[in-house]
């Protein structure tokens, strides 16, 4: 029974998102690491890896690790990706890209894997990108939700990896974000910025 409860917590909780994200206070909180991608003079994928609290882990693995093994089959992930993710893309899986000041079209997200980490869940997965490097180039990414259902904690430098770049040259800060609140005294993360240069 208890089981039923909670799959029937985490269905409603994804179905009533924006009426609960009027309360303007977070409800689920997620740190977030970014590993990103290079081939040639093209930046090739943002790789993103988010770990979430204790009780939304709990409720996702009541509902979705029908084994009670601590790991998802790919059974079990297919139908977490179903009902505890695909509905993210009605939030743009809470990321913004801007490109040399301008926003970039998020890409169809690729390799989603859910997994269980000291009891935490860990959702990771990819955007293809394949941005050709011009001579000078800076990528912003924000990661947050603009509804202020879900808070993202504070990001490091050391939150972000570089891939081999051969080609590029590439530093990460993190800044001052440049997204706008949507809720009076709302907490917005910073924002990873990436400076490119192609190599001469």
């Amino acid at each position: 029974m208890k089981s039923i409860a909670l799959r029937g917590s985490v269905a409603l909780l994804f179905a009533l998102w924006p009426l609960l994200a009027l309360n303007a206070h977070p409800h689920v909180f997620i740190k977030s690491q970014v590993a990103v991608d290079f081939q040639g003079t093209s930046l090739s994928a943002l790789s993103v890896e988010w770990t979430f609290d204790e009780l939304f882990s709990q409720m996702i693995a009541a509902d979705y690790d029908r084994s009670r093994k601590g790991s998802f089959t790919e059974t079990e992930a297919a139908a977490l990706k179903k009902g505890a993710f695909d509905n993210l893309r009605n939030y743009h899986y809470f990321l913004a890209l801007f490109l040399d000041g301008k926003p970039l079209p998020l890409p169809p997200i690729r390799d989603f894997r859910p997994s269980m980490r000291e009891g935490r869940l860990v959702y990771t997965f990819s955007l293809p990108l394949a941005l050709a490097i011009a001579s000078r180039s800076e990528l912003r990414i924000t990661i947050y939700d603009d509804s202020y259902y879900v808070a993202f904690d504070k990001l490091s430098p050391t939150d972000v990896s570089l891939g081999s770049a051969q080609a590029v040259e590439a530093s990460v800060s993190i800044e001052k974000t440049k997204v706008h609140a949507e809720w009076p005294g709302q907490f917005m993360p910073d924002q990873i910025v990436l400076r490119l240069k192609r190599k001469q």
